[in-house]
């Protein structure tokens, strides 16, 4: 079973200063146990690094934070809603307005534009076109991908789609930012752009940042960082 570091006291309920509360929340798959009796919050506005082993849960942490997984018990609020209240649906629908999320496995449609990929998003929610141009065409030009735009998603390189997730992540302007080691399949130059994003972000924009990361310039930029202790048997 996982260990997490540096857990707090739970708080009161529906505590506004938090952007993600977990609150006594364990997780198994059969009989592995991942997390038993979680608990810790991250302030609005903050950035966070969740280091540790490969295979020590750090991916689930965040697919429940997104609400792709539930945990076995317990509860996790995101904005001050309960994950555990929605149905999939609702939760397909939050995570839209709430949540910019890049995974380490890409759900990008290689069929698709790098333009295309990045609206997707918009176009979920009924967005009006001028609103899903402007949106999409603001998050290429801040990630550096603009001129990618007609670019089939399925002819790029592993680094090149990593950054069109990232654009997608951002082109609705969500409040929250989960990255799932977004700086592993980049060379320097790319990675350093991804650093110089998560710098800007973090600091003009009030984003909620969680970040599950190897690499230590991350866990040095991160106003706090937690660690799991140790690899799931």
């Amino acid at each position: 079973m996982a260990q997490l570091a540096e857990q707090r006291p739970v708080p009161p309920a529906g505590d506004g200063r938090f952007s993600v509360e977990v609150k006594h929340v364990s997780k198994s798959y059969g009989e592995k146990e991942v997390y038993a009796d979680l608990h810790f919050q991250l302030l609005r506005g903050t950035f966070v690094a969740l280091a540790g082993p490969i295979g020590s849960g750090k991916t689930t942490l965040i697919n429940m934070f997104a609400g792709i997984e539930r945990p076995t018990s317990g509860s996790v609020t995101v904005m001050g809603r309960d994950l555990s209240t929605m149905s999939d649906d609702q939760l397909a629908s939050f995570r839209a307005r709430t949540i910019g999320l890049v995974p380490q496995s890409q759900t990008l449609i290689p069929e698709l534009t790098t333009y295309e990929n990045v609206e997707l998003p918009l176009r979920f929610l009924k967005v009006d076109r001028d609103t899903r141009r402007k949106k999409t065409e603001a998050a290429m030009e801040k990630i550096g991908i603009r001129e990618d735009a007609n670019k089939t998603v399925g002819t790029m390189s592993v680094g090149e789609k990593q950054m069109v997730s990232f654009a997608r992540a951002l082109v609705n302007d969500p409040p929250i930012l989960l990255l799932d080691e977004p700086t592993e399949a980049l060379d320097p130059l790319m990675a350093e752009v991804v650093l110089g994003i998560l710098r800007g972000d973090n600091m003009t924009d009030g984003r909620t940042i969680f970040v599950t990361t190897h690499d230590k310039r991350i866990t040095d930029l991160a106003r706090r960082t937690l660690r799991v202790g140790k690899k799931i048997p």
